[in-house]
This record gives C-alpha cells, structure tokens and sequence, in this order.
C-alpha cells in the first residue's frame, strides 16, 4: 500500500454542496474513513436540490459548512465501529476525534501498513465492531501479527482458515486446560460473539520489518487508553473481566482497575510462556479462561462459551 491518497484508513473525499440562491458551488472536502460513497440520505439529497438562501440564513449556512465531519461519527456511519462506542469515547475523551485524526494521519504518512485494507472488507477496526454495552472480557493484546495474512483486526486471532502461531498454540493449551476442545485454525472470531473483545493496543503495524513498530503503539496509544477507561466506566454497571498477558499488557491495568477485574500472567509466546512477569504467574498453567468463569459463577453471571468450532 503506498501513500495517503490510495489508503482507505484516512478516507477519501465526499464533495458538499453549498447552495447560494440558485447557483451551487462544490467545496470542502471532508475526511472520511474507508472510500467514497454517492450522496444516500434525505439531507443530503436535500443539499443537491437547487433552492434560494436569504442572506440571513446564508451566514450560518456556510458556518455549518465550516464545521469538521467528526471521524468516530464516520466510522459508525460506515459500519466500521459500533454506534456505542462514539458516546463511550466522547463521554471518557472529549478530544478523542481530533487524536485519531492525527494518529491516522501519522500512520499514512509513515508509508506501508498491516492489517492490509481491502475496500469492502477493510478489517482495521474490527475489534470495535463489538458494541461496547456488549463487552464481557477484554482480552488485551499488543499489535496485529507482521504478516499480511495473519493481520486480521482482532488481538491473536488469524482468521478463517488461519494457521495457528505458537503464541496461540499456547493459548489453546490453556483452553483445552479448562475442558474446551482445541481448534484447528486460528479463528477467534467465535470469542467476540461471546462479548470477547480481541484488542491489540495498536491497529496497525509497519509492513516494512527494518521500521519501528513501536511508534504505532505510540500513536494509537490514546485510542487504546480511552477504549479502556470506556470500558471501566462500562464495569460499573455489571461484570467485566479483563486477560492481560506481558509486561507491556500489565501496564495498562491501571485504566481497567479497580472496576474490571484483571487476570494476569506473562506472554504466551515461546519466550515467555514458561516464565514470570514480574510479579505476575507464567501464562503455561495459569488458566486464564477456567479463572475468568469462575468468577464470572461467583456474581451469578453466564459464563464465556469459549467453544471454537473450525
């Protein structure tokens, strides 16, 4: 994927129609996320209808125009983030909108990206796609896979018929621990009908390995935290459980707690699977998805069907 204009992520152009007596002329062009679209709505209709304007109304009319397309409401209105999550965001960040503007611009701008954005079927904002009032647990990873066909929107998970990384080989281990058969591929896609929110901290990740991913991480960083923190205002209201694997992981407890209750331990990976993360138990043994039901039991709550058929 090249440079800003060819990437769905910061959108291409939708022209408004400014209407001045019964002549109109096309300006402004807005943001918008993921491709353009013709005009679909009454009130856009209404725009391309030529009508009068008195010149008491004119002013306002081109105030209005003045006014930025708010990035979470083009999201929502494209279907790429539930509609819940742009009052949950607001509601934590008043500036949210103007930070993932800039995050997004920063992305583009810094060249080739993962997941790869394939216009209908863009999968950047997929761990959103669950509605907020609908999350149950969150399980918190840290950026999509580097590879084109494992990056795929959720945290971990590879897609359908999606090979199976050692990290998640790990992760299957635990779920067979806790009397679950274990999956052939890597699709997880059955957790989020569960309430399971599969986020990585960072949407996207730089195609080029010689590139520093870790400027991602920075740069999605107050969406991440903001996510978090929506979600903790979410747990006040009934039980949410949080699987935090790796240090980096841990550091991010303090925008879920006290209200989520985290479960901690180190990283499933091959490297640290086996080892403890500060003051946080190996992830091999840990059963992470038999401790999450159980105190999911403790408060009379359903427990997660963690069930993946494939």
């Amino acid at each position: 994927m090249g440079g800003w204009p060819a990437s769905p992520l910061l959108a291409a152009t939708r022209a408004v129609v400014v209407h001045v007596g019964h002549s109109r002329s096309r300006t402004a062009s807005l943001a918008r996320a993921g491709g353009t679209r013709p005009f679909s709505t009454p009130a856009e209709i209404a725009w391309q209808t030529p009508s009068p304007v008195s010149k008491s109304t004119l002013g306002h009319t081109l105030a209005l125009m003045r006014e930025p397309l708010r990035i979470l409401d083009r999201l929502a209105e494209d279907e790429r983030i539930a509609p819940d999550w742009v009052a949950g965001l607001r509601a934590v960040d008043p500036g949210i909108d103007s930070k993932v503007d800039n995050c997004l611009a920063r992305v583009a701008a810094a060249g080739p990206y993962l997941p790869v954005e394939d216009e209908p079927n863009s999968v950047l904002w997929r761990a959103f796609e669950l509605p907020l009032n609908q999350v149950r647990v969150l399980i918190l990873g840290q950026d999509p896979y580097p590879s084109a066909a494992r990056a795929m929107g959720l945290s971990f998970s590879t897609g359908p018929a999606g090979d199976v990384p050692d990290s998640l080989a790990n992760i299957y281990e635990e779920l067979a621990r806790a009397k679950y058969s274990t999956p052939r591929a890597g699709d997880l896609n059955a957790w989020t009908q569960e309430g399971v929110m599969l986020l990585n901290r960072a949407l996207t990740l730089p195609r080029d390995k010689h590139a520093r991913p870790k400027r991602h991480i920075r740069w999605w960083s107050p969406l991440a935290v903001t996510a978090m923190k929506a979600i903790r205002g979410e747990a006040r209201a009934r039980p949410i459980a949080a699987l935090l694997w790796g240090v980096p992981s841990h550091g991010m407890r303090k925008h879920l707690e006290p209200e989520v209750k985290v479960f901690a331990s180190s990283h499933p990976s091959p490297m640290s699977v086996q080892r403890a993360a500060g003051a946080e138990r190996p992830f091999r043994g840990s059963d992470p998805f038999g401790r999450v039901n159980r105190w999911f039991e403790s408060r009379s709550v359903e427990p997660i069907n963690w069930t993946i058929v494939n």
